[in-house]
């Protein structure tokens, strides 16, 4: 081989090595609140998918006190991208995000969505100091506390599911508890995989919500960081877990 073939070969091997690793996409997460009574809660995930570069927006609408959906949510909208004109992701983003929240906006109004409560605990994916598994917060703005902490445990285990394995996912399910005011409670236990999960391979805390309505019970929303078996890499999206304290 000629020195000019060695060098081109090795120029080759150091173009590589400093390409990126290939990476799923890490949706973005925006909180549109409790409804003024606490009853309702809102939030949008948003993103460029992997693969496709089409821009996605979800919004999910969710009835506090039964931790369920409200109908018709959620409002899932991704847009197909048509590149002949040129690719500019953060216009093609905020075109989809608007259309999306005007389509939820009937819903997001009748439940009063109006942008209430505090996030008063956050451990984001790129943090790696915290425990991804267990965090303890006060649940207001207050200092010093006037309320006991919250301490809001997470366990994920093996839930198998014969498609996800097909593609080597080895998927998982997850409990999540909350202890506050000396009681333990089980908030969510998964017995089986959600389709509308897709290939769940792990989960961490990511965020903590807690609003005190006048007059009625303190509520609380945890957005838990939903890991999936995506096309470049694992997918990074949310779910969130309601309820009363």
């Amino acid at each position: 081989m000629r020195w000019f073939q060695i060098a081109a070969a090795l120029w080759g091997i150091l173009a590589l090595s400093t390409l990126p690793a290939s990476a799923g996409d890490e949706a973005r997460l925006e909180i549109l609140g409790f409804s003024g009574d606490g009853r309702y809660f809102a939030f949008e995930q948003f993103g460029i998918q992997d693969g496709s570069g089409f821009p996605y927006s979800e919004i999910f609408v969710i009835d506090v006190h039964a931790d369920k959906w409200v109908s018709p949510s959620p409002f899932r909208r991704r847009d197909d991208v048509d590149d002949a004109n040129g690719f500019d992701p953060a216009t093609l983003l905020r075109t989809m995000r608007s259309a999306n929240r005007a389509a939820a906006e009937p819903l997001l109004t009748s439940k009063g969505i109006a942008g209430h409560g505090q996030t008063v605990g956050s451990n984001p994916v790129t943090e790696l100091s915290a425990n991804p598994f267990n965090m303890k917060v006060n649940l207001r703005h207050i200092v010093p506390p006037a309320d006991d902490p919250m301490e809001v445990q997470l366990m994920e285990y093996p839930l198998p599911d014969e498609t996800c394995a097909g593609f080597g996912a080895a998927t998982k399910g997850f409990q999540l508890n909350t202890i506050y005011g000396g009681e333990a409670r089980v908030r969510h236990l998964d017995k089986t995989l959600p389709k509308s999960r897709g290939c769940a391979t792990g989960y961490r805390i990511g965020r903590v919500i807690s609003f005190f309505p006048d007059r009625q019970p303190p509520v609380i929303a945890v957005l838990v960081h939903l890991a999936t078996h995506g096309f470049e890499g694992p997918d990074g999206r949310f779910l969130a877990i309601t309820g009363r304290l």
